[in-house]
């Protein structure tokens, strides 16, 4: 019987890792390692508006923070990396982990073969957890 393979995504919101799994016992060998390759900034302040005909003028919000902003950009590279990596291996399933706000902007973006294969996310940070430590923390879920 064939093994199966796995490709596991560990990400937060600065860097991710991809890692194989090549069927039981075999543990996890790093594929690739990036990290965020720009934060989106504003160019110059916030707009101003005036309230009305005898108001003053106000600072108007964004309508969206530069960490949201940053997240949901960075998610969707990860996810075209991860797909690329995808589309070139024969996996069988894919697994992924990420602190809760950044895995709910993964489940949100997440579409394709890979949506299909994904068999686990975790909502844990353990990008920074060391490759040979990484099984540990999906043993309630699947076996590596």
């Amino acid at each position: 019987m064939k093994p199966f393979k796995t490709l596991v995504l560990v990400v937060n919101e600065r860097e991710a890792r991809l890692l194989v799994n090549r069927g039981t016992g075999k543990g996890l060998a790093e594929v690739t390692r990036f990290s965020k390759a720009h934060e989106i900034e504003y160019a110059d302040g916030r707009g101003r508006d005036q309230g009305g005909a005898t108001a003053g003028r106000h600072a108007m919000e964004p309508p969206t923070s530069l960490r949201v902003q940053n997240r949901e950009s960075f998610a969707a590279d990860v996810l075209g990396l991860t797909a690329e990596v995808w589309a070139k291996g024969d996996y069988d399933r894919f697994v992924m982990a990420a602190p809760p706000k950044m895995l709910g902007e993964l489940r949100n973006r997440i579409e394709g073969s890979l949506e299909r294969a994904l068999a686990v996310d975790l909502d844990k940070d353990i990008v920074g957890v060391a490759a040979a430590d990484l099984p540990r923390h999906f043993e309630d879920v699947i076996v590596f």
